[in-house]
């Protein structure tokens, strides 16, 4: 028979038909093109619900584990020293007590802003796939959070881990048994945001490699920020109507799932063999705009305390305000971007790419850049991109 509503049919065919949404989609579902303010995890202590939201990245903490799980590989291979003391059956803290010692000491790693644990437990579970002997600290400054580490150790860490409450610039160090202060051989941290140091990681990580070894390395060791332009008609309408009441709104940038965009600048994909440049698959041209290196190398972080005061042999405040004590964290950018059509050009959209660790096995990287994302951390849910806008 003839069907009635044949348009209405084949689009509830292809309703019915399609293809599954990604993991992105699934957890963005209402926040697509919804502005919001970073976090300051430095200046307010973040809530529960933020905490849990991150926690269930199913990329981010994966990525992590393989990156301390190579680290601790390669110590072992480079027979690099341990900054932490050997301890055996018979010692008189039994709790700390490992049956894979292997008479070298143990490697003394530190998780920095350790929230509610995620990567506490997945250092405990990366020495326990290496068999390599660790000693750990979690230092963490935020008082529920605190509570929520103490818990985990009792209950789920059999007191493997040693638990700070303290700001980790502030932080002495782990403790010895005589009562003096030990070294870190590998810092962790997860203090990234958005456009990457737009959360003070660089200040924060900065502020604590004073507890570090001579051999020490940081996870991440590298980061970088990127920039694309964009139209968005959408969100510059939606800050329009904000700025009436917030004289501010044109000066803030915004963590956003970008949605109901265009990319201005976009280049030619390289796996495209269509001879028609209107066939051909085309992606946006996401430039470096700076990149920031941990730990910090030891004549920069030298010049950085001599400064810390406006010492004149320091030389006497930093050109950029303060007394130049963070000026090596300072950054600028020119980039040059090609639109090969026209459009209206309403802000740019940040990303950043990290490397978590680099070693003998493979580089372990994470990546929000829409170039990049899908070879590095396909899925990873844990950050949207920023939104400059341009008034």
């Amino acid at each position: 028979h003839k069907d009635p509503t044949p348009y209405l049919s084949y689009i509830r065919h292809l309703q019915r038909n399609q293809p599954p949404r990604s993991t992105i989609e699934r957890f963005g579902a209402g926040y697509q093109d919804y502005l919001q303010s970073p976090l300051q995890p430095l200046t307010d202590n973040l809530e529960s619900i933020t905490y849990e939201v991150f926690e269930k990245d199913p990329i981010k903490y994966d990525w992590y584990e393989r990156a301390i799980a190579a680290a601790l590989r390669d110590w072992r291979a480079l027979d690099k020293p341990r900054s932490g003391l050997e301890v055996t059956q018979g010692a008189d803290n039994d709790d700390y007590i490992n049956e894979n010692s292997d008479g070298k000491g143990r490697v003394v790693i530190a998780v920095v802003g350790a929230g509610r644990g995620p990567l506490v437990k997945r250092a405990l579970r990366a020495a326990e796939t290496t068999g390599v002997p660790i000693e750990l600290w979690a230092v963490e400054k935020n008082p529920n959070a605190y509570v929520v580490l103490q818990r985990h150790n009792e209950e789920d860490w059999d007191f493997q881990v040693s638990v700070v409450k303290s700001d980790m610039r502030s932080w002495a160090g782990p403790t010895l048994p005589n009562n003096t202060n030990g070294k870190v051989d590998i810092l962790i941290s997860e203090l990234l945001g958005s456009f990457a140091d737009n959360e003070l990681s660089p200040e924060c990580l900065d502020g604590v490699q004073h507890v570090l070894s001579a051999d020490a390395i940081s996870i991440p060791a590298s980061y970088t920020a990127h920039l694309t332009p964009i139209a968005a008609p959408r969100l510059h309408a939606d800050i329009r109507g904000r700025a009436a009441a917030d004289p501010l709104a044109w000066e803030t940038p915004y963590v956003v799932m970008l949605h109901q965009i265009d990319y201005l600048s976009t280049t030619a994909s390289s796996s495209s063999t269509s001879p028609d440049k209107n066939d051909s698959a085309a992606v946006p041209d996401v430039q470096t705009a700076w990149r920031f290196a941990h730990p910090l190398r030891a004549p920069v972080l030298q010049q950085s305390q001599t400064r810390r005061g406006g010492s004149a042999v320091g030389g006497g405040g930093g050109a950029v305000g303060g007394d130049g004590a963070n000026e090596h964290n300072a950054r600028f950018c020119r980039l040059r971007f090609c639109c090969r059509e026209p459009g209206v050009l309403h802000g740019l959209a940040g990303y950043f790419e990290t490397v978590l660790y680099e070693g003998s096995e493979a580089t372990v990287e994470l990546s929000t850049n829409p170039v990049t994302m899908a070879a590095k951390s396909r899925d990873m849910i844990s950050w949207f991109p920023i939104f400059f806008p341009l008034k």
